[in-house]
């Protein structure tokens, strides 16, 4: 069912809804990025190994590939106004427990309570729609996805300098500032957004679905020290391929699922959620290895004894390269069609994985590495939006996006857990520093997974048939 039209509001609702939708997800995605810079200082602060203190992203993403879609659901069956406050409280308390947290128990716990936050997108875009003037809700989506990928930038830019002179929980704590006045606003200016229509939440389904891939992540965790053969990791991983085996059945037989599964017949929602998977996998790993690569002793033969403001320096063309190249999805996919946007997205990555195995004595390498991964999320993420938008009928638009997010989410978890575990495996068993052997591991597996994402994306139509309706108007498309 359609949305219908928004009501008529007063101008300071309308203005002050879009501002605080836009500065809670400008401070909880530029809390999420500042972390990348400070993972080494993290790592010493709370005594964690390499593997656990990927848990600061993979706990994240495990509660974000859970939550979107949760979120999501309830957003189209309940008051969007209770939800929203809802989901900043969440992430409000997380980000409280990782800034006071002394151990790596209690930053995770702190870390997948702010993983709810991955859900403000989808969130905002229906608050938006609910509550903008028809002529502004294409601007102001606009303006969304323009902060979620110009806040990349900016807290790589701010990281470096907050840590030289504040211990690194300032990361958490000026956030945290903005994620309460976010919600004091949002109490007192963002107006009931009722559903369309009634319909009830998939509780089992996100419990399975939760389940099974925590038992997967900490199977793969596991493995750094009790081995991949090990009867411990062999059962965790069976368990937890079970457990989603059985999310799977339970979903196809649900009539509201959390998930439609179904969807994944059409051969473009497939191969844009497979895309989207790999593009996660591809620049997570990427957020991981970087700043150790970076921030390691020149001793190692390939550490650069940056600091965290180096890392930023270095991971900042990813954001500046993702925001710049996502308004020009839209036009590139005029010239050169679906097909080809994802190929260069693609591409992209293959190239900035490969580039960083000639890092050692290159350290201009890592830049245009990052540069590549900032093509990658700017065309490849896009891409997959306006895929969705093109292939699926309009009432399940949203259900869609949600899935291309969670497998986004998967994807990056997987890339940050494995990539930390390749480099454990590595590990001189004195100085605890990774080998550089551990780190081509690591960059091969991520370029061989990217080429993957090539050849999906070869399997694309040429050009996808587009309603001709405001609401389908593509995303990076001129307005």
């Amino acid at each position: 069912m359609s949305s219908p039209l928004p009501k008529p509001r007063g101008r300071a609702a309308t203005v002050g809804t879009l501002c605080v939708v836009t500065a809670a997800l400008f401070a909880y995605s530029t809390l999420e990025t500042m972390l990348s810079p400070a993972l080494p200082l993290i790592q010493e602060a709370v005594g964690a190994s390499t593997p656990a203190i990927a848990w600061v992203f993979t706990g994240l993403l495990l509660a974000g590939a859970v939550s979107t879609p949760l979120v999501g659901r309830l957003a189209d069956v309940w008051d969007k106004r209770p939800v929203l406050l809802g989901v900043l409280a969440i992430v409000g308390i997380g980000t409280l427990l990782a800034a006071l947290a002394s151990n790596v128990a209690l930053l995770t716990t702190g870390q997948v309570l702010q993983g709810v936050g991955l859900s403000l997108v989808p969130l905002a875009v229906g608050i938006i729609r609910d509550t903008q003037p028809a002529e502004r809700v294409a601007s102001s989506n606009g303006l969304i996805v323009g902060t979620a990928a110009s806040s990349t930038a900016v807290g790589l830019v701010i990281a470096g300098p907050i840590l030289q002179v504040l211990p690194y929980t300032w990361l958490y704590w000026i956030p945290l500032v903005v994620i309460v006045a976010a919600l004091v606003v949002a109490w007192a200016v963002v107006p009931s957004c009722p559903p369309t229509k009634q319909g009830r939440v998939d509780w089992p389904g996100a419990a399975l679905l939760g389940a099974g891939l925590a038992l997967v992540l900490i199977g793969i965790s596991r493995s750094s020290r009790a081995g991949w053969g090990s009867l411990l990791v062999l059962g965790l991983l069976t368990a937890g391929v079970v457990v989603l085996a059985v999310f799977v059945v339970v979903e196809l037989r649900t009539r509201d699922p959390l998930v439609d599964l179904r969807l994944l017949g059409q051969r473009a929602v497939l191969l844009t959620c497979a895309v989207s998977f790999v593009v996660g996998f591809g620049t997570f790993a990427v957020f991981v290895l970087v700043p150790i690569l970076v921030e390691s002793p020149a001793s190692t033969g390939y550490g650069l004894d940056g600091s965290a403001l180096d890392t930023g320096l270095y991971l900042i063309p990813l954001g500046i390269l993702g925001t710049a190249v996502a308004p020009l999805t839209g036009r590139l996919e005029r010239a050169i069609g679906a097909r080809g946007v994802m190929l260069v997205g693609t591409g992209a990555m293959v190239l900035a994985s490969l580039a960083l195995l000639a890092a050692p004595g290159r350290p201009w390498m890592i830049l245009v590495s990052t540069a590549l991964a900032g093509v990658t999320v700017g065309f490849g993420l896009t891409q997959a939006m306006n895929n969705v938008v093109a292939t699926v009928p309009e009432e399940r638009t949203a259900s869609v996006s949600g899935l291309t997010f969670v497998t986004k989410s998967i994807g990056g978890t997987l890339g940050a857990q494995l990539g930390a575990v390749l480099l454990a495996q590595s590990a001189d068993p004195v100085t605890e520093l990774p080998a550089w052997s551990g780190f081509q591991a690591a960059f091969l597996l991520s370029a061989a997974v990217s080429v993957a994402a090539v050849l999906l994306s070869l399997a694309l139509p040429a050009r996808l048939t587009r309603p001709e309706t405001p609401a389908t108007l593509t995303v990076g498309q001129t307005v």
